[in-house]
């Protein structure tokens, strides 16, 4: 949980995760249970980018992303927009007013044209699941 390292079935097993944790982050070997859970719950939150990396995104940027995804579908625009002019125009003016730790928080919000794409579809299933759902609950 602290190196993101894929390991084997033979590495999983408790002498050998005790011995990594001991000699490769000694600093890490005397923390409490509560603190790994926590890192856990933070590694189940966290998503794979495209090379495999893990990326941290919180709820919160997540959530901004789909209810922006959400105007650029009702406006009926070009997917392409979400990067090329609400993306910037809201960090410059995080920058502007709020100051650049403001605006780097906001440079995590994903808006590319695949990511608009992918979330329109979701929200569009969604909303189809809704109404199925909702057909088949009446009477």
């Amino acid at each position: 949980m602290i190196c993101y390292k894929t390991l084997s079935d033979d590495g999983m097993r408790p002498s050998h995760l005790e011995y990594h944790l001991r000699t490769t982050y000694p600093a890490f070997a005397d923390k409490p249970k509560a603190f790994f859970e926590t890192k856990r719950h933070s590694l189940k939150q966290a998503k794979l980018d495209g090379c495999g990396a893990f990326q941290q995104q919180t709820s919160m940027v997540v959530e901004t992303s789909y209810e922006i995804t959400m105007f650029i579908a009702k406006s009926k625009k070009s997917h392409n927009i979400g990067e090329s002019l609400i993306k910037p125009s809201l960090l410059h003016a995080a920058e502007l007013i709020l100051g650049k730790d403001s605006a780097n928080k906001l440079s995590q919000i994903s808006l590319s044209n695949n990511t608009v794409k992918e979330k329109i579809d979701d929200l569009s299933q969604d909303i189809k699941d809704q109404i199925l759902n909702h057909i088949r609950d009446s009477p």
